[in-house]
């Protein structure tokens, strides 16, 4: 069996290519040949030369989404398939994908403008405070590691977040007090393959990037619910799905189509590289 691990060419960092190297030593266990190649390798390439890649399934690690689209079109079998990639990447598209079907914190879209608009009246924004309280959850429509994540404890800091950060899609969310926790289940073939729970070191956001720690729970039935349906709606193949243990009842704070799972491995010793492969193989 031959597959194509298509990633990012321009992300040199340790972490992702560690990442990469759990894949093609994981297929090499697995009597897989794992060819890696990169987006930009790919994004010029006419759709008749994308069609005649040889590879009988491909591993999209990144969230190009127009060129797993394309993969797609052209024939091949791409994991995760483009329009769950493209749902997990925004997390407005998320919101509205999973209303209703799971529980999440209150919610609120900033409205659209454009760079060299921007927001000349600011009054949304405390508006915004005044129906889910303060402190108030901004967040960055795309992002990755909690990096585009704001807690603004004013209305003042509000307005100065969604000033800052305009042209880009934002969303405002009721910030559940949780003590800097979370816990994040590693969902694959629909199924709990683990869970952890994640500890800031002091910040309001408990990614490990950030300096967080993390333990192995066992996953409440809710919190497999939360985990299994989110993946379900959304079409995921495998995904890290990130629930909040709020005083109220657990909420998803987020879904991520391409999991880091190092960390998952440092704590567990569970190569979910190898369990994602056997998906595939299992699938196509």
């Amino acid at each position: 069996m031959k597959g194509l691990l298509v990633v990012n060419g321009f992300i040199k960092s340790q972490k992702f290519l560690q990442l990469y190297t759990f894949f093609e030593n994981g297929a090499k266990k697995l009597g897989i040949q794992l060819q890696r190649t990169t987006t930009d390798a790919l994004c010029c390439k006419s759709d008749g030369q994308l069609a005649e890649i040889k590879a009988d399934f491909i591993l999209f690690w990144d969230k190009d989404v127009f060129l797993a689209y394309r993969l797609e079109n052209a024939g091949h079998k791409v994991f995760n398939g483009a329009k769950a990639i493209a749902l997990c990447d925004s997390k407005i598209l998320t919101c509205l994908a999973l209303k209703g079907k799971v529980p999440m914190p209150p919610t609120l879209f900033a409205p659209k403008t454009f760079e060299g608009v921007g927001y000349p009246d600011t009054g949304f924004a405390s508006r915004a405070a005044e129906e889910l309280g303060l402190p108030l959850v901004i967040k960055q429509a795309y992002g990755s590691f909690g990096q585009q994540v704001y807690l603004a404890k004013s209305v003042r800091e509000a307005q100065n977040v969604v000033t800052r950060f305009a042209g880009k899609d934002m969303l405002f969310q009721r910030y559940e007090e949780c003590g800097g926790s979370d816990i994040r289940i590693n969902v694959v073939g629909g199924k709990v393959i683990n869970a952890l729970r994640r500890q800031s070191n002091g910040d309001f956001r408990s990614n490990v990037t950030l300096g967080g720690s993390m333990t192995e729970v066992e996953p409440t039935p809710e919190q497999k619910r939360i985990a299994l349906t989110a993946t379900e709606t959304l079409g995921l193949h495998f995904a890290g799905v990130d629930i909040l243990p709020a005083p109220e009842g657990d909420v998803l704070c987020e879904v991520n189509s391409n999991m880091h799972f190092k960390s998952t491995f440092d704590c567990t010793g569970t190569d979910l590289s190898q369990i994602i492969l056997r998906h595939v193989q299992k699938v196509i």
